[in-house]
Protein backbone atom coordinates (compact mmCIF):
# COMPACT_ATOMS: atom_id res chain seq x y z
CA UNK A 1 0.00 0.00 0.00
CA UNK A 2 1.43 3.60 -0.84
CA UNK A 3 1.01 6.81 1.09
CA UNK A 4 -1.55 7.94 -2.05
CA UNK A 5 -3.75 4.82 -1.72
CA UNK A 6 -3.92 5.58 1.94
CA UNK A 7 -4.77 8.77 1.62
CA UNK A 8 -7.32 8.41 -0.60
CA UNK A 9 -8.90 5.21 1.73
CA UNK A 10 -8.91 7.97 4.23
CA UNK A 11 -11.14 10.21 2.33
CA UNK A 12 -13.68 7.32 1.71
CA UNK A 13 -13.86 6.30 5.34
CA UNK A 14 -11.30 6.64 8.13
CA UNK A 15 -12.33 2.26 9.53
CA UNK A 16 -12.10 1.31 6.26
CA UNK A 17 -8.43 2.74 5.50
CA UNK A 18 -7.38 0.98 8.97
CA UNK A 19 -8.79 -2.63 8.19
CA UNK A 20 -7.12 -1.82 4.56
CA UNK A 21 -3.73 -1.19 6.50
CA UNK A 22 -4.62 -4.26 9.76
CA UNK A 23 -5.25 -6.52 6.84
CA UNK A 24 -2.11 -5.67 4.39
CA UNK A 25 0.65 -5.30 7.42
CA UNK A 26 -0.62 -7.57 10.46
CA UNK A 27 1.89 -10.14 9.24
CA UNK A 28 4.90 -7.97 8.46
CA UNK A 29 3.76 -6.21 11.90
CA UNK A 30 3.80 -9.19 14.17
CA UNK A 31 6.66 -10.75 12.87
CA UNK A 32 8.89 -7.75 13.50
CA UNK A 33 6.93 -7.96 16.78
CA UNK A 34 7.49 -11.61 17.51
CA UNK A 35 10.93 -11.82 16.48
CA UNK A 36 12.15 -8.81 19.19
CA UNK A 37 9.78 -10.58 21.99
CA UNK A 38 10.14 -13.97 21.51
CA UNK A 39 12.66 -14.74 24.39
CA UNK A 40 10.76 -12.82 27.49
CA UNK A 41 6.83 -11.97 26.34
CA UNK A 42 3.99 -14.23 26.50
CA UNK A 43 1.68 -14.56 23.31
CA UNK A 44 -0.74 -11.88 25.22
CA UNK A 45 2.11 -9.64 25.47
CA UNK A 46 3.20 -9.80 21.55
CA UNK A 47 -0.74 -9.38 20.71
CA UNK A 48 -1.12 -6.56 23.22
CA UNK A 49 2.02 -5.10 21.15
CA UNK A 50 0.60 -5.46 18.22
CA UNK A 51 -2.55 -3.82 18.70
CA UNK A 52 -0.16 -0.93 20.20
CA UNK A 53 1.50 -0.77 17.01
CA UNK A 54 -1.51 -0.20 14.46
CA UNK A 55 -2.72 1.90 17.39
CA UNK A 56 0.36 4.67 17.09
CA UNK A 57 -0.12 3.86 13.50
CA UNK A 58 -3.64 4.87 13.01
CA UNK A 59 -2.58 8.25 15.62
CA UNK A 60 0.57 9.52 14.29
CA UNK A 61 0.19 8.93 10.53
CA UNK A 62 0.41 12.17 9.20
CA UNK A 63 -1.68 12.08 5.70
CA UNK A 64 -0.98 15.69 5.07
CA UNK A 65 2.93 15.20 4.36
CA UNK A 66 3.80 14.89 1.08
CA UNK A 67 5.26 11.67 0.21
CA UNK A 68 5.19 9.00 -2.30
CA UNK A 69 6.03 4.92 -1.94
CA UNK A 70 5.41 2.58 0.34
CA UNK A 71 3.99 2.88 3.67
CA UNK A 72 5.67 0.05 5.11
CA UNK A 73 8.64 1.44 6.07
CA UNK A 74 6.88 3.54 8.60
CA UNK A 75 4.72 0.90 9.76
CA UNK A 76 7.97 -1.26 10.18
CA UNK A 77 10.01 1.63 12.07
CA UNK A 78 6.78 1.76 14.46
CA UNK A 79 6.99 -1.78 15.09
CA UNK A 80 10.32 -1.76 15.60
CA UNK A 81 10.05 0.89 18.07
CA UNK A 82 7.22 -0.47 20.17
CA UNK A 83 8.67 -3.98 20.20
CA UNK A 84 11.84 -2.38 21.88
CA UNK A 85 9.73 -0.40 24.51
CA UNK A 86 7.79 -3.60 25.35
CA UNK A 87 11.21 -5.51 25.42
CA UNK A 88 12.59 -2.96 27.65
CA UNK A 89 9.30 -2.95 30.07
CA UNK A 90 9.13 -6.93 30.45
CA UNK A 91 13.11 -7.14 30.75
CA UNK A 92 13.44 -4.22 33.22
CA UNK A 93 10.83 -6.15 35.63
CA UNK A 94 12.07 -9.30 35.57
CA UNK A 95 15.40 -8.35 37.10
CA UNK A 96 16.02 -7.78 40.50
CA UNK A 97 19.07 -6.49 42.41
CA UNK A 98 21.27 -9.06 44.81
CA UNK A 99 24.09 -7.42 47.61
CA UNK A 100 27.27 -10.02 47.13
CA UNK A 101 27.13 -9.91 50.81
CA UNK A 102 23.68 -11.20 51.57
CA UNK A 103 24.10 -14.46 52.40
CA UNK A 104 21.05 -16.00 50.90
CA UNK A 105 23.06 -14.95 47.65
CA UNK A 106 25.23 -17.29 48.24
CA UNK A 107 22.69 -20.26 48.04
CA UNK A 108 21.66 -19.27 44.78
CA UNK A 109 21.77 -21.83 42.15
CA UNK A 110 21.27 -22.20 38.21
CA UNK A 111 18.18 -24.42 37.53
CA UNK A 112 19.18 -27.58 36.44
CA UNK A 113 17.65 -27.28 32.80
CA UNK A 114 19.68 -24.22 32.53
CA UNK A 115 21.86 -25.75 29.47
CA UNK A 116 18.45 -27.66 27.97
CA UNK A 117 16.94 -24.22 27.91
CA UNK A 118 20.36 -22.33 26.11
CA UNK A 119 20.02 -25.09 23.64
CA UNK A 120 16.71 -24.84 22.66
CA UNK A 121 17.10 -21.07 22.53
CA UNK A 122 19.63 -21.66 19.97
CA UNK A 123 17.81 -23.78 18.00
CA UNK A 124 14.56 -21.89 17.68
CA UNK A 125 17.10 -18.72 16.71
CA UNK A 126 18.58 -20.73 13.43
CA UNK A 127 15.52 -22.01 12.79
CA UNK A 128 14.10 -18.74 12.50
CA UNK A 129 16.90 -17.39 10.94
CA UNK A 130 16.97 -20.46 7.98
CA UNK A 131 12.78 -19.59 7.27
CA UNK A 132 13.45 -15.76 7.38
CA UNK A 133 16.21 -16.86 4.44
CA UNK A 134 13.65 -18.77 2.34
CA UNK A 135 12.20 -15.74 1.54
CA UNK A 136 8.91 -14.21 0.72
CA UNK A 137 5.70 -15.61 0.66
CA UNK A 138 7.56 -18.74 1.48
CA UNK A 139 8.77 -17.40 5.17
CA UNK A 140 5.63 -15.94 5.75
CA UNK A 141 3.32 -19.31 4.97
CA UNK A 142 6.34 -21.51 6.90
CA UNK A 143 5.24 -18.82 10.34
CA UNK A 144 2.08 -18.63 9.49
CA UNK A 145 1.11 -22.26 9.06
CA UNK A 146 3.10 -23.74 11.70
CA UNK A 147 3.55 -21.07 14.08
CA UNK A 148 0.28 -19.37 14.11
CA UNK A 149 -1.08 -22.94 13.45
CA UNK A 150 -3.40 -20.85 10.04
CA UNK A 151 -4.81 -22.77 7.49
CA UNK A 152 -3.70 -22.91 3.94
CA UNK A 153 -7.20 -21.21 3.28
CA UNK A 154 -6.51 -18.02 5.68
CA UNK A 155 -2.98 -17.86 4.49
CA UNK A 156 -4.11 -17.86 1.18
CA UNK A 157 -6.84 -14.75 1.77
CA UNK A 158 -4.07 -12.84 3.39
CA UNK A 159 -1.04 -13.23 0.53
CA UNK A 160 -3.51 -12.91 -2.60
CA UNK A 161 -2.98 -16.80 -3.52
CA UNK A 162 -5.05 -19.82 -3.89
CA UNK A 163 -5.08 -22.49 -1.32
CA UNK A 164 -3.36 -24.82 -3.75
CA UNK A 165 -0.33 -22.54 -4.34
CA UNK A 166 0.13 -21.94 -0.78
CA UNK A 167 0.10 -25.88 -0.15
CA UNK A 168 2.42 -26.25 -3.16
CA UNK A 169 4.53 -23.75 -1.29
CA UNK A 170 4.43 -24.78 1.93
CA UNK A 171 6.13 -27.89 0.40
CA UNK A 172 8.89 -26.97 -1.42
CA UNK A 173 9.79 -24.35 1.23
CA UNK A 174 9.84 -27.47 3.49
CA UNK A 175 11.73 -28.97 1.57
CA UNK A 176 14.26 -25.74 1.18
CA UNK A 177 14.20 -25.75 5.31
CA UNK A 178 15.06 -29.10 5.82
CA UNK A 179 18.25 -28.93 3.29
CA UNK A 180 19.07 -25.53 5.32
CA UNK A 181 18.66 -27.08 8.53
CA UNK A 182 20.81 -30.34 7.45
CA UNK A 183 23.85 -27.99 6.13
CA UNK A 184 23.45 -27.15 10.10
CA UNK A 185 23.37 -30.55 11.93
CA UNK A 186 19.88 -29.89 12.28
CA UNK A 187 17.45 -32.69 12.39
CA UNK A 188 13.59 -32.64 12.50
Amino acid sequence: MTHEDFRKALKNSKEEAQRKVFDEYFSYVYTIVFSRLRSCASREDIEECVGDVFADIYIYYDENTDRSGSISGFIGAVARNKAADMFNKLTRKRFTTVSVDDEEASDIEAPEDTEDTIDKKELRSQLLTCIDRLGEPDSTIIMQKYFFLRSSKEIADKLSLTPEAVRMRCSRALKKLREKLTALNITI
